[in-house]
């Protein structure tokens, strides 16, 4: 792999995202905030990141980086340091309370990495770091998380997020609990009730909120009904086992965000759905046809993701 390196380019989106985020704090919802994000450890300058995380610190928004999220990022960050990726973020004074690490699957304790040292989920346990798991778009490529419960049990913040297509945070529940339990071939590695806890009170203290997440006395009205007489509920002698192993979304009756009701009895209120997918298809259809123009071989939509099954006339 080689990089090509453009600090005017990194330096310039640095300035306009900050342009968006005071944007979003100005705006007349009272709900939109905004998260200083570098992208990539392996992407940006040292001086970029830290001066990100600095500004992070100063405004006190959340700073997250994709760290960890690959065996070529961290085969790359060797090299480079001699230290792996989440090292040299602790070097560079990148860890601590208001970090959020993308994905951070690839620790040197990962069988894929091997590496010597056996100390980066201390590092992150230490120092209060936060990690936004997101099983879907890694299993699909054969990658996983190998002991999500020795995160927590190191200390870290574990936070849950989708990442991609389809934004379903309760099959996100599923497919982690799953995947913790086979990845560490131990059933009792990891609990649903660790994983509810990830996607609420998780998240909310990886983004420095704490007036969400729970449901409690002067926190936002952040609420998700479930119908307990769902088919897919039943028996519901443990509702939170019931939702998040068979029900999922299809339970959801009624959701409020801050008090105001978004979703009744199934039907979002919010979003014309349909013209939404209508939207969506023109837009890929966009996309395909600019596929060959973006792609460093110009192949055509077809040939970078074949059709799973053959279109017969």
């Amino acid at each position: 792999m080689h990089y090509a390196w453009d600090p005017d380019r990194g330096r310039a989106g640095f300035a306009a995202a900050l342009e968006v985020i005071e944007i979003a704090r100005e705006h007349s919802c009272g709900r939109l905030s905004g998260v200083i994000s570098p992208m990539q450890i392996d992407t940006c300058e040292p001086e970029l990141l830290r001066d990100s995380r600095d500004l992070a610190r100063e405004r006190g928004l959340p700073f997250t980086l994709h760290v960890a999220q690959s065996v070529t990022e961290v085969r790359e960050m060797i090299r480079r340091h001699g230290k792996t990726p989440v090292q040299w973020a602790a070097d560079l004074d990148l860890l601590g309370p208001g970090t959020i690490l993308g994905h951070a699957l690839f620790l040197d304790t990962h069988s894929w990495v091997r590496w010597h040292t056996k100390s980066d989920l201390k590092l992150l346990g230490d120092s209060g770091t936060a990690v936004a798991h997101c099983p879907t778009p890694f299993a699909r490529y054969g990658h996983v998380m190998e002991n999500f419960g020795d995160y927590l049990r190191a200390g870290v913040t574990m936070g849950l997020g989708t990442d991609c297509s389809p934004h379903n945070l309760i099959e996100e529940m599923r497919k982690a609990t799953v995947l913790a339990h086979i990845a560490a071939r131990d059933i009792h590695s990891v609990t649903a009730a660790d994983l509810f806890h990830a996607a609420t009170v998780g998240g909310a203290t990886a983004l420095m909120r704490d007036d969400i997440g729970r449901i409690a006395p002067g926190k936002k009205a952040d609420i998700v009904l479930v119908d307990l007489a769902c088919p897919q509920m039943q028996p519901d002698r443990d509702p939170l086992k019931s939702l998040i192993y068979h029900a999922a979304d299809r339970a959801v009756r009624d959701v409020f965000v801050d008090g105001r009701q978004v979703v009744a009895e199934g039907r979002v209120l919010t979003l014309d759905q349909h013209a939404a997918g209508g939207r969506l298809r023109a837009a890929q259809e966009r996309m395909e046809a600019l596929a060959p123009s973006r792609d460093y071989r110009g192949r055509s939509a077809a040939e970078i993701t074949p059709l799973s099954l053959p279109v017969i006339e």
